[in-house]
């Protein structure tokens, strides 16, 4: 399987070459006895990774870091900080290394959108091959509502973003990037709602054209998936037209999520069903933590304060001038 979705050879070569030398450099550290595996995820983990038309690489590479302790040392943090650093400047794209714990911690998160397109596509770069044989994967269907509420809050932060750089020529590529991302993601949202999520990017494409209420969003949806895998290519996205489709996929995921629920409030009131399990307490305690930086993040209690600062980033895109920087400080604590 190739890394990009057009196979283009020179991106292949550079992309294996970083690599082969991540892997060489892991190898020759001992500092890496504390790591049994470094995984590579994201776009060109699956596959679907973009290439520019003069043959470069252009999304970040995402590797997935598996300690064999839940922490990782000083000493493995800066193993990774120097690689990334390294290879960021030779290929001149962010190298990430995310997600670093266990894998038991990491399958306590198997019931998120990231780690289930993690456990199905991905390539082993270093250490133990058979990592994931384990893993708990499951349909993309069972896929809980409140990933849909993620894609729209984080797309919808990409949205606040690049509304706040526009004006800037520097930053051009910065605003590009999440304007598409921002249709990507009301897409999958769609998907995800209607428990219709799918692998890849034009399998999502094929599956989204079957809800007629969303027919407005596929020109969007086309010409970000274009840009996902040959950017550079295509007329430039609208930020007007992807707010209003932002706004619209808000309505739409809503009227999904609580087409059973008779409620004025129809999110905030799905918000009070969400699933009470294990993680209800550490919702409980971070919605009282934030409480006297946001009231409205209190209630409902047992929800974590990721999904009902949807309310506030509602609220901002509607008012630039509205607790704009609170939403950002809070996005950033609890994403």
């Amino acid at each position: 399987m190739s890394y990009s979705k057009s196979s283009d050879p020179h991106v292949e070569r550079h992309i294996q070459d970083a690599l082969d030398g991540i892997r060489a450099s892991l190898a020759a550290s001992p500092e890496s006895s504390a790591i049994r595996a470094v995984v590579l995820g994201g776009g060109y983990g699956r596959g679907e990774g973009g290439a520019t038309p003069d043959g470069m690489p252009y999304n970040d590479l995402d590797f997935f870091v598996v300690m064999n302790e839940k922490k990782p040392s000083p000493g493995v943090r800066l193993l990774l900080s120097d690689l990334s650093s390294e290879w960021r400047g030779k290929l001149a794209i962010d190298i990430d290394f995310c997600c670093v714990k266990s894998m038991k911690a990491l399958c306590k998160d198997a019931d998120t959108l990231m780690i289930q397109e993690l456990f199905a596509g991905s390539r082993i770069v270093f250490g133990d091959e058979h990592v994931f044989d384990d893993a708990p994967r499951r349909p993309f269907s069972d896929l809980p509502w409140t990933e849909a509420a993620r894609l729209l809050l984080n797309r919808g932060a990409g949205l606040l973003f690049a509304r706040q750089r526009a004006s800037d020529p520097a930053q051009a590529d910065f605003v590009r990037r999440n304007l598409h991302k921002a249709a990507l993601g009301c897409g999958d949202a769609i998907l995800v709602v209607h428990h219709d999520y799918r692998r890849t990017g034009t399998e999502r494409l094929e599956a989204l054209r079957k809800y007629y209420e969303a027919s407005w969003l596929i020109p969007a949806y086309e010409a970000a998936l274009a840009f996902k895998y040959t950017p550079g290519t295509g007329k430039e996205p609208d930020y007007a037209y992807l707010l209003d489709c932002w706004f619209r996929t808000m309505a739409l995921v809503t009227t999904e999520i609580t087409r059973h629920i008779a409620s004025s409030d129809a999110y905030f009131s799905a918000c009070r069903i969400a699933d009470a399990g294990p993680r209800s307490l550490k919702s409980m305690i971070l919605s009282l933590c934030s409480a006297p930086v946001l009231p409205a993040l209190l209630f409902p209690l047992a929800v974590h304060p990721r999904v009902k600062l949807l309310r506030l980033l509602t609220i901002c895109l509607e008012d630039p001038g509205h607790e704009t920087e609170t939403f950002i400080r809070l996005w950033k604590r609890y994403n």
